[in-house]
């Protein structure tokens, strides 16, 4: 006699087998519709549980995923961190997958999904661009934390992050009320699916409303990390055009510029103000003290793990927005 096994009865349904799992498990985050189209399946085809591997595999289970993209993120590092402890109090079981920026996140949730059935995941730092369906049609609760998702379709998904266009403005707002006229970038402009990228537009909008022209031999990309940062601002040095101020897209790309304009002689704010975004503890240690617009962390944590509750109970995903808070560091001045 043949053997039925949940992988059939899932292509036979038209769902996933771990659809299928949560449906003979009688968890809560199954549409009725789902449910009994599930259950009908099971009877159709004669399935009989192997209740004694189901206890094994029980023993596996229950386990989420924080998937962070980006190995040198000192901020995510600290988020991810946060999560992590909060998840313990609450009794929550994380498995934690630090992958390179290159990477692709949604193949690490499918690979650690085959070895320990995951219930959930937190992705920290993703890159939704050309993964728009992959995050759609990923039958597991997911929270995007540090990136805004609501532009993705699914009930099963959340997220909690800052405004990042209108943090962006803000912070270029600031720097043009303090008389910067002629102001550099460093970052990169991103899609809406890329929150981070959003910052810089954030800034070139301010700048358009005051009418100051987006000069692009004051633009450099460059990523989130120290050596690209360093080599971005020598770059825009090169071009040899004279500017007051510089609009980094992190902290840490601000540190890496800050010691690009120190070697070149130039004092920090005397020469050039810099002011940097996400608020990392290193900020208030620089040399001077950095001007920073800083991510709620904590509260980013608390909100990020609340949501997945919620999901894995079954409930509909929401997506928050957190507001940033200005850190006044010494690293810029007026110059009317």
């Amino acid at each position: 006699m043949e053997i039925v096994t949940i992988r059939d009865v899932a292509k036979t349904a038209g769902v996933s087998i771990s659809t299928v799992s949560r449906v003979l498990n009688n968890r809560p985050d199954v549409g009725v519709d789902t449910k009994q189209k599930v259950l009908k399946v099971v009877k159709e085809l004669g399935y009989v549980r192997n209740t004694s591997a189901a206890s094994l595999k029980q023993l596996q289970t229950d386990f989420v995923a924080v998937v962070l993209r980006g190995r040198r993120n000192i901020f995510l590092m600290d988020l991810a961190e946060r999560i992590l402890e909060i998840g313990k109090e609450k009794n929550i079981r994380f498995l934690t997958e630090i992958i390179d920026e290159k990477a692709d996140e949604f193949e690490a949730v499918r690979r650690l999904y085959m070895e320990r059935k995951l219930t959930g995941v937190i992705f920290l730092g993703s890159k939704l661009t050309n993964h728009e369906k992959e995050a759609e049609e990923l039958d597991l609760p997911c929270v995007f934390a540090s990136i805004e998702a609501s532009f993705l379709k699914g009930t099963h998904i959340s997220s909690v992050s800052v405004d990042n266009f209108k943090a962006g403005k803000a912070v270029m707002d600031r720097l043009i009320s303090l008389g910067h006229k002629s102001i550099a970038l460093l970052g990169y402009f991103g899609p809406i699916s890329d929150a981070t990228g959003q910052r810089l537009y954030g800034a070139k909008s301010s700048m358009e409303e005051h009418g100051i022209e987006f000069n692009p031999l004051l633009y450099e990309e460059c990523d989130f990390t120290l050596p690209s940062s360093y080599a971005a601002m020598s770059h825009v040095l090169d071009n040899n055009i004279k500017f007051s101020a510089v609009f980094a897209s992190s902290d840490i790309i601000a540190i890496g510029a800050m010691k690009a304009l120190s070697d070149r002689g130039l004092d920090i704010p005397k020469d050039v103000s810099v002011i940097g975004f996400d608020g990392i503890e290193q900020s208030a240690y620089t040399i001077p003290s950095l001007s920073t617009v800083m991510q709620p962390s904590q509260e980013m944590a608390s909100k990020a793990v609340d949501l997945l509750i919620d999901a894995l109970e079954g409930k509909k995903g929401r997506h928050i927005r957190v507001l940033p808070k200005w850190i006044e560091g010494q690293s810029v001045r007026s110059i009317e």
